[in-house]
């Protein structure tokens, strides 16, 4: 069907021609199929086709049809904030001249209120969950709710929240419309019954894509001629065919460690690949690589070595603005080859001609090394072939040998992906929840709230037989137990702390364990480590950083030195969480070493921990001392508030308490808060009254004229003390 075609079907001029701005002439068989079937809009939807395969267009072609029909509003669902930010981006260009778009993710204690006047909103599963939570007062308006990646339900992190999600969206919102989208569900039948949907199934792919077992020097495809390579290391060899035939590839791999030690090695296979103006832009790729942090780490300086050289690795140990580099540039050509760990198959769109999968086992502890699901590997394979610059793709497993390659075959070209299993009924997941739909006064009663829990996945998967009353009636049990709810006359209501609770999106035995904490802070000698080591033991930081066999003596030591700064009695060794608490020990004291200015280099160093995973671990630990300080704040516990705001300021910035009145100017991060401090520029009067030329010495002209304005007509004792009113 030519997209002109769609004006019969009551889309606009201006829609056919944003889409041929898109370069789109045609559409695929199965939007095509969708258009003729009158499929966009009335109904729910469950769209399963392979990846690339056209399910955001054949979205955009709902909501555009949901949006010219009536003024209700859309929520695009999305698993990860990556994802969220480019889904954004990308409506905003097609949907931004007629209707307003907006992102919302992050910060799970605000209701957001300026959301109510936007047409589409963008947002990850949790932070949709949490809006819910607030109240929102739009959500009756919402007329389509879009589920990417909806095979997510099988993760046992991230579904539960999705599955609750939709299964509340249909009851706040009943006129709304259900749409999914997924690459790969094996049981997308049951889970279109479940939305009361309509299935869209389709195995078509604009690129076809071919799948191979490298072994012994040469790639066999199911269905297509096989390669014979260069007789040296198997990565080596794929890549430099990759590069012959001038096209880009990337390489699943096990581990971070793996994704480094790989890109380190293909960098000598694509060196002399490399042209005159590619080695200049990519020098200044790496520049900009390297000094994304003030001071760069050993594994910046890697990163930034190999890029030289067009090659990348990529992981969640890097920080955000690197990943996003490394994502472009590779998108524009200029990087041919990208390492990576798993994660990568899940994020933002990122194609290439090839896909290698080396590490199709993976170690689990306890365990040992395993297949990896079928599900997983199909995710990563659909990053192969980019429509309108292949023709095919290639996705290729590195076997270990004849036996190896046989099983490879047999297991993942020849296998079919595992079925979706709702992963909600486990107890950390059920109390959070069933808290959540009482304190929003969702439900106020138990059979309502069975009732609710009987509309889930989970509920449709196993029925009666699934012992979920039974469960639930446990949870109630221990929410009523921790005063976070109560039961009377048939009623169920949240008392004003188990709905604060739900606010602050944390699980309601974090939450009795912050307040068991706070009580005891009376009789302890507080300081930083107290609050650190504090949200450092809840389930929300997990995993924690692991201690190895060496370091538990100076642990305890530390413990016999530090026992009264412990906000809760230190376990036996025989205790079921004593393993636990020496690990929060070790993450605590990792926050504490941020907090008194070691770089990222010596936190690197030290503790194994990378500056993406620092930044993600720290941001995860101000989000629970912020639920602290509120649950301080509610219990009226004074002798905490203060600390906790200096903690979480401190975290912030990854600095001494002295330096907190400098740090509140723009431009003045921890290692020019230093520098000030060291020249005796201790207050911000200090700042005012020397002379700019003198500041400028010290701290750069530019930086140090932004600092005089900021002073200039400015009560210096309020700026000292909405330092800490902030934050």
């Amino acid at each position: 069907m030519k997209v002109e075609e769609l004006l019969k079907f009551g889309f606009s001029e201006k829609i056919v021609d944003k889409l041929k701005k898109e370069k789109i002439q045609e559409l695929y068989p199965p939007q095509a199929d969708m258009v003729r079937k009158n499929l966009l809009h009335d109904r729910n939807l469950v769209i399963t086709l392979p990846t690339a395969g056209g399910k955001t267009l054949m979205a955009e072609l709902v909501m555009y049809k949901k949006l010219s029909q009536t003024k209700n509003k859309i929520v695009y669902i999305v698993p990860l904030v990556a994802l969220a930010y480019e889904k954004y981006n990308y409506f905003k260009n097609f949907f931004g001249d007629e209707y307003k778009v907006a992102i919302s993710v992050g910060d799970y204690d605000s209701s957001d209120p300026w959301l109510a006047d936007y047409d589409i909103i963008v947002a990850t599963s949790e932070k949709l969950d949490s809006l819910l939570r607030h109240n929102v007062s739009w959500a009756s308006q919402i007329g389509l709710a879009v589920a990417d990646e909806i095979h997510l339900l099988n993760d046992s992190e991230r579904g539960p929240t999705l599955e609750i999600l939709l299964t509340r969206l249909r009851e706040v919102a009943p006129r709304a419309h259900i749409l999914t989208l997924s690459a790969t569900v094996k049981n997308s039948q049951e889970l279109s019954k479940w939305l009361n949907a309509t299935l869209v199934l389709s195995d078509f792919r604009p690129v076809k894509l071919y799948e191979g077992v490298f072994s012994d020097s040469q790639i066999q495809f199911y269905g297509k001629k096989s390669y014979n390579l260069s007789d040296i290391k198997s990565e080596d060899a794929i890549l430099q065919n990759t590069l012959q035939m001038n096209k880009q590839c990337l390489f699943f791999v096990s581990s971070r460690k793996n994704a480094e030690t790989l890109a380190e090695q293909l960098t000598k296979t694509s060196k002399p690949f490399l042209k005159k103006n590619e080695e200049f832009e990519l020098a200044k790729l790496s520049e900009e690589i390297l000094n994304v942090l003030e001071i760069p780490t050993h594994q910046c300086k890697k990163l930034a070595t190999c890029i030289r050289r067009g090659v990348a690795f990529h992981h969640a140990g890097l920080l955000g603005k690197q990943k996003q580099l490394i994502e472009e540039n590779f998108r524009k050509g200029l990087l041919k080859a990208i390492t990576s760990t798993p994660t990568l198959a899940l994020g933002v769109n990122l194609p290439a001609f090839r896909v290698i999968i080396r590490d199709a086992k993976r170690f689990y502890a306890g365990v040992g090394s395993v297949y990896i699901p079928v599900l997983e590997y199909k995710q990563m394979t659909g990053r192969a072939g980019r429509p309108q610059y292949d023709e095919f793709g290639e996705s290729i497993l590195v076997a270990k040998n004849e036996n190896d390659a046989h099983d490879l075959t047999e297991k993942f070209i020849l296998g079919e992906p595992e079925e979706i299993h709702s992963k909600l009924a486990v107890e950390p997941i059920l109390r959070t929840h069933t808290l959540a739909l009482i304190a929003s006064d969702f439900v106020n009663t138990e059979k309502k709230l069975y009732d609710f829990f009987g509309k889930t996945f989970y509920a449709f998967q196993y029925g009666s037989e699934a012992g979920l009353e039974e469960k639930l009636e446990e949870v109630l049990s221990k929410l009523v137990e921790w005063k976070f709810v109560t039961v009377s006359d048939g009623k169920i209501r949240a008392t004003k702390i188990g709905k604060r609770v739900s606010e602050l999106y944390i699980d309601p035995l974090t939450a009795f364990n912050f307040l068991e904490a706070l009580k005891t802070s009376e009789e302890r000698k507080l300081s930083s480590f107290s609050f650190l080591q504090t949200v450092s033991e809840v389930p929300e930081m997990r995993p924690l950083l692991s201690v190895r066999s060496g370091e538990f003596a100076d642990l305890e030591d530390f413990i016999a030195r530090n026992t009264n700064q412990f906000l809760r009695t230190i376990p036996e060794e025989w205790d079921l969480d004593f393993e636990e608490f020496f690990k929060s020990i070790k993450t605590a004291l990792m926050f504490e070493d941020w907090i008194n200015e070691k770089t990222e280099e010596e936190i690197l160093v030290k503790y194994k921990v990378a500056p993406g995973e620092l930044f993600n671990r720290r941001r995860n630990a101000d989000w629970l001392l912020y639920a602290l300080h509120e649950l301080a704040l509610l219990t009226d516990n004074k002798k905490c508030l203060t600390e906790v705001r200096k903690t979480r300021v401190r975290m912030t910035y990854g600095i001494r308490e002295e330096l907190l009145p400098l740090v509140k100017l723009e431009q003045i991060g921890r290692v020019r808060a230093r520098k000030l401090w060291n020249a005796n520029l201790k207050s911000l009067e200090d700042l005012r009254k020397i002379p700019i030329e003198s500041l400028s010495r010290i701290v750069g002209a530019n930086v140090a004229a932004i600092i005089k304005k900021q002073l200039e007509g400015q009560k210096i004792e309020k700026l000292e003390q909405s330092n800490l009113e902030n934050f």
